[in-house]
């Protein structure tokens, strides 16, 4: 089966699918307006023309419990639509791309917003805003919809986002910071006992949870220059955000630069050994956590950034179900309408509020559309005996209150191109070999190189996205 990187994941576990299935008996009544207001589908059905769909499908094994569920339910209401799926689909673009240039791409697709962008950016999937009204569409999270649109166009239908959040551990930390110099001082108060404060191996990651603290700071990773989208790495939010965690690693001593990232890395050794109070993390490494640390495990949105009073905004990335074009899948024209319209009927549904809802109750999912999200957080919320299924809620919560401040995981082919250009510059950087600016100044021009050599950027030399004469800040606050 086809594996997102850890980065993307949801939660996706049996072991939480068994603990929060319980919520299921307090969401028929929590929940029930909800799904009043959202089981009807925009696409009305009218034919009844016998419709063969092949589906791709990239969930996890206990998402395909939800999954499975939905495909009975949705044959039930649907008997003239035969769907035939293709479980352990992979996710990217690379095999519906040569799907496509063979016209034998899968009909219907479930793939992540950024990959999907590029597909859509190449003609392969249908412009769904030609056929639903943008009412429909201010039904997900915002951002989630923002993922899954190009040029003003919305290519899939969100069945989840991701993303990550602050972990951090009560024995240590009773309430999680709010601003980054609240997070500094828990950490220093924390190191006078002989734990470290923050577990975060920065030079590790290729700038997946970088981006958030960038953001933070007052950076974006791509800016529009002359019409062109370019590269804009080189500024001073960059400088300052690498400064503010080489100073929380080499002169405060807060950090522990771990070596490896999540929770079967250095990171998530230490915080599950509680030898680190604060680790940056996402929902997907949960349970494990969860069952280490029990009652004293917290979780929480990425601070503020005290400096500029921005939010340390990560990367909302999201799932969701798009629909190959006629020319990539090869249907006949005369059959394409009917097919189109059956295909439609499949994304709305699978992306309706049982359904999404399902996907958390069964993964651990975190629900794009707005009412399954809001029932989520109400039924978390809600009273429980168990003291260890109410523990688990309150992180849960935690944990869903991230997507309120986050930021669009970019779309765009380009994007594809920053990963390696951050990682080599920031791991020379905190390895003492080059200074903040010169890593700006490297991780963009690399980024410029690789564009050029990619295509995607013209040869024509690019202006600096910003004159970088900031000086240092204050060691201490950032």
């Amino acid at each position: 089966m086809g594996v997102l990187k850890s980065s993307r994941r949801s939660i996706s576990t049996v072991a939480l699918a068994t603990i929060i299935i319980v919520v299921v008996v307090v969401a028929a009544v929590g929940g029930y307006m909800a799904y009043v207001s959202t089981r009807h589908h925009v696409t009305t059905t009218t034919t009844t023309q016998v419709v063969t769909l092949t589906v791709a499908d990239s969930y996890s094994s206990s998402e395909n419990i939800a999954f499975n569920a939905s495909l009975a339910a949705f044959e039930q209401k649907y008997p003239w639509i035969h769907v035939k799926v293709e479980y352990g689909a992979s996710v990217g673009t690379s095999p519906y791309t040569s799907e496509a240039q063979a016209h034998d791409a899968p009909i219907i697709i479930r793939d992540s917003s950024d990959s999907a962008g590029a597909l859509f950016a190449s003609g392969i999937l249908v412009n769904l805003s030609q056929y639903l009204p943008p009412s429909y569409f201010s039904r997900f999270n915002p951002t989630a919809i923002q993922d899954w649109t190009l040029n003003g166009s919305v290519y899939g239908l969100p069945d989840n986002i991701n993303y990550i959040v602050m972990f951090y551990n009560k024995k240590f930390i009773t309430a999680p910071p709010n601003t980054t110099d609240q997070m500094i001082q828990m950490a220093e108060q924390v190191n006078k006992s002989g734990v470290w404060g923050i577990a975060y191996g920065a030079s590790d990651e290729y700038g997946y949870r970088f981006a958030a603290w960038f953001a933070g700071f007052g950076g974006q990773i791509f800016t529009t220059q002359n019409g062109k989208i370019v590269p804009a790495l080189n500024s001073s939010a960059m400088v300052n955000a690498l400064n503010f965690w080489y100073n929380l690693t080499y002169d405060l001593k807060v950090n522990y630069l771990a070596s490896s990232t999540g929770a079967g890395g250095v990171e998530g050794q230490l915080f599950m050994e509680n030898k680190a109070a604060i680790i940056f993390d996402g929902p997907w490494d949960l349970m494990p956590y969860f069952k280490a640390l029990g009652c004293n495990l917290g979780a929480a949105p990425l601070p503020v950034v005290s400096s500029t009073g921005l939010y340390a905004t990560p990367f909302i990335g999201s799932m969701g179900w798009s629909i190959t074009t006629e020319q990539a899948n090869g249907v006949p024209a005369s059959q394409w309408n009917a097919t189109l319209h059956a295909a439609l009927l499949f994304i709305e549904f699978m992306t309706n509020y049982s359904n999404e809802y399902d996907l958390f109750k069964y993964a651990g999912d975190i629900p794009a559309l707005n009412s399954a999200y809001n029932a989520a957080m109400q039924n978390l919320s809600a009273p429980t005996s168990n003291t260890t299924l109410a523990c688990l809620h309150q992180v849960i919560k935690g944990i869903l209150e991230q997507s309120q401040h986050g930021q669009k995981f970019p779309n765009i082919p380009q994007m594809s191109y920053y990963w390696n250009s951050f990682h080599q510059y920031a791991s020379e950087f905190f390895a003492g070999k080059i200074n903040a600016e010169q890593a700006a100044q490297g991780m963009e021009q690399a980024f410029i190189s690789a564009l050029q050599s990619a295509g995607l950027l013209s040869p024509v030399p690019i202006t600096p996205s910003e004159v970088l004469t900031v000086p240092e800040l204050p060691a201490s606050r950032y």
